[in-house]
């Protein structure tokens, strides 16, 4: 079975240049294995010597730099791209599927029809029983035909139950309501789909594809907060082999139980979790640079003993082993590798606003009007808004909340009916939308950013050059760059001028993990106004010092990020408004799929499926307490270090009650941050 999509299925068809195949237990249990693969592109070489098998059961996260060649190894591994050297061998008879950033399909149809071909022959299969059962029901119990047309009837059921056919339809269900796929958007046709819907169906047919190696490249762009950790129970839960690469810092180490490490042309496989191997890879960098130097010094030490006495008779001989020696500890030398260069946002500190920089006030915010065939739909009713000077704020709520209109409406790209949008005195705002609307796609990175520096061309290329391109390629046209390029060129622009309200619309889209890390530290260090539309639970706990939620078409206010992450905690537990976990019930049927016949045979009871849902409930309510613990702890933290800032001013000692004051909420600061440190650690240990 092949798909017609850039989300596809691997056949086991002849197999094109640089791909081999083989029986798998050539392959013992593996379901592909690379072996010395080599990969350039225009001239420039991706990887060298990459040898690596994924086993049938490996949860893998594919971790490395944009523009390290992460997308190309997912497209290796799917046999859309080809190595130039070396093989990559697939275990024969074993489904993988690619699920890609920007997906491309050859024909348009209903989205549920798209949807449901991931279970080809059990849909084909449901109309026949339906057929047979009508021409049963029209048949004498008599007739001549009736034992024939009911042994038919028999073998259909039993093909419809082995292919899982009784279950598909709540699987597609629960896969729609997992990604936040509205009723209506099934009916559309593909082609009328936005680019950020468009990924999020094709997400769905690559989680309903039942796949032996299950390829995911960025599958949480586009989606909100409940939809991500849908996606992370779904991934948990997934009884085969998957590899994902992801910005979402949480997704990772939540997710992934082996590292595939692409960096300085080469690809490392680790086996542990994320955590573990950034803490073992920052231990083994730092042994290394010991190592390194303290070689050095043993050679300057021989060397100064060999300049000292290789003239002198006596020592001669003894001065001359040196240098052997010297030689033979250089040719064992293994210098640490250079850290690649990463994105240093350094976001400039601008001058202060008025102390209020937004004031909003509406009756409704929303999209259309009354004299347009859809009319008007509000999304936001009640918005009563304020902003002062210095919050960073995140906006988070479902897809097709209303955030990006509400934020739009800030940016006075949208009018409101009724009410209300004043910014405050002095305050200069600097939007950065989703769509990249902001760059013109004709000019090249150069052009796009030469009217910003009054086209002094020097420091264009300067500002470019800080964010990772290099002097050719910021001749590259704008409408030809990676998701990754367009999202670090449109964050360049925002250190031009000099804003101090910073609008930003999910900015983590596209990005690699250091790169979302240079922006949370960029935004933390910021002395401006934020309002951040995002999904990225890590960079709302760094940086949020208050959180709005869109929720039941309100604006809820939410004092920290920790006080939003109980609110959805308590939410779940009275069963109002959380996302349902709904995406076990795909992964669960893939698992009865492989189970043994005796097991698939019956249906388990309902008090057991009442267990795994009190179970699944109290799983999202202890993750939901763990992130608001870690935020307590990440804001105490802060809190701390700006009172360590104070007392290491000499002029706070000049003021005695200054000074007893700061002292005061020092120790109140350590021991409320003491007791979050211990019920972190206990919901850590509960978590494990």
């Amino acid at each position: 079975m092949t798909g017609d999509s850039r989300g596809r299925v691997v056949s086991c068809r002849p197999a094109p240049r640089a791909v081999s195949y083989v029986t798998p237990g050539a392959l013992t249990m593996s379901v592909i294995t690379f072996h010395n693969v080599e990969k350039s592109y225009g001239g420039q070489r991706l990887f060298t010597n990459v040898a690596f098998a994924i086993a049938a059961h490996d949860h893998a996260v594919l971790v490395g730099r944009n523009g390290s060649g992460k997308t190309t190894i997912l497209r290796l591994m799917a046999g859309v791209e080809h190595a130039d050297s070396g093989t990559v061998a697939r275990a024969r008879g074993r489904r993988i599927w690619l699920h890609e950033q920007t997906p491309e399909l050859a024909g348009d149809r209903p989205v549920n029809d798209y949807l449901e071909e991931a279970f080809g022959e059990a849909v084909g299969l449901e109309a026949r029983l339906r057929a047979t059962e009508e021409a049963l029901a029209g048949l004498d119990e008599h007739s001549p035909e009736l034992r024939d047309t009911m042994k038919a009837y028999q073998q259909l059921q039993r093909r419809f139950e082995d292919l899982g056919g009784y279950a598909y339809r709540s699987r597609l269900a629960g896969v729609v309501e997992g990604l936040g796929l509205p009723e209506e958007m099934l009916e559309r046709g593909l082609h009328s789909l936005s680019g950020g819907e468009l990924t999020r169906v094709t997400l769905a047919r690559a989680l309903l594809a039942d796949a032996d190696l299950l390829l995911l490249d960025e599958p949480t762009n586009h989606l909100d907060i409940d939809s991500v950790e849908w996606l992370e129970q779904f991934l948990l839960e997934y009884p085969r082999a998957f590899i994902l690469v992801t910005h979402d810092r949480r997704l990772l180490e939540r997710v992934g139980r082996r590292v595939l490490s692409v960096e300085h042309e080469h690809v490392e496989a680790i086996t542990g979790d994320f955590a573990t191997y950034v803490r073992e890879r920052k231990a083994g960098g730092d042994l290394l640079q010991r190592r390194y130097e303290q070689d050095l010094e043993k050679i300057e030490q021989l060397q100064r003993f060999y300049d000292r006495f290789h003239a002198k008779k006596n020592k001669a001989k003894q001065a001359k082993a040196k240098l052997t020696q010297i030689e033979r500890i250089r040719a064992g030398m293994k210098a640490p590798p250079r850290e690649s260069k990463g994105l240093r946002l350094g976001l400039p500190q601008p001058r202060p606003s008025a102390r209020v920089v937004l004031e909003m006030k509406a009756p409704a915010v929303g999209v259309g009007s009354a004299d347009e065939p859809a009319g008007a739909r509000t999304l936001v009713r009640d918005v009563d808004l304020v902003l002062e000077r210095g919050e960073k704020v995140a906006l988070v709520g479902p897809n097709g909340a209303g955030k990006t209109t509400l934020v739009e409406t800030v940016a006075g790209l949208r009018s409101v009916a009724d009410g209300a949008v004043h910014l405050g005195h002095n305050v200069r705002a600097a939007y950065y939308s989703q769509q990249g609307r902001e760059l013109s796609e004709e000019w090249t990175m150069l052009e796009n950013v030469l009217p910003l520096v009054g086209h002094d061309e020097e420091q264009a290329r300067r500002l470019l050059g800080r964010f990772l391109f290099t002097a050719d390629e910021v001749e590259k046209q704008v409408a030809v760059l990676s998701g990754g390029e367009r999202s670090r060129l449109r964050l360049l622009r925002l250190l031009v001028g000099d804003a101090n309200f910073l609008l930003l619309d999910e900015p983590t889209n596209h990005l690699d993990v250091t790169s979302v890390d240079a922006l949370a530290d960029g935004l933390d260090d910021y002395s401006g106004t934020l309002l951040l539309v995002t999904h990225d639970r890590h960079l709302i706990d760094r940086v949020a010092t208050r959180v709005l939620e869109i929720h039941d078409a309100r604006l809820l206010n939410h004092l920290s990020s920790g006080r939003y992450w109980e609110a959805r905690a308590a939410r779940a537990a009275a069963g109002d408004g959380t996302p349902t976990e709904n995406a076990p019930a795909g992964a669960a049927t893939a698992a009865r799929r492989d189970a043994p016949a005796d097991a698939r045979a019956g249906s388990p009871p309902a008090g057991a499926e009442k267990t795994r849902q009190r179970s699944a409930e109290e799983a999202r309510r202890q993750r939901a307490r763990l992130r608001a613990a870690e935020a307590a702890v990440l804001k105490l933290e802060r809190r701390l270090g700006e009172i360590d800032a104070e007392l290491a001013e000499p002029t706070t000692y000049a003021e005695r009650d200054v000074l007893s004051r700061l002292l005061d909420d020092r120790r109140a600061v350590e021991k409320k941050l003491q007791r979050e440190y211990e019920l972190w650690s206990q919901l850590v240990d509960e978590e494990d």
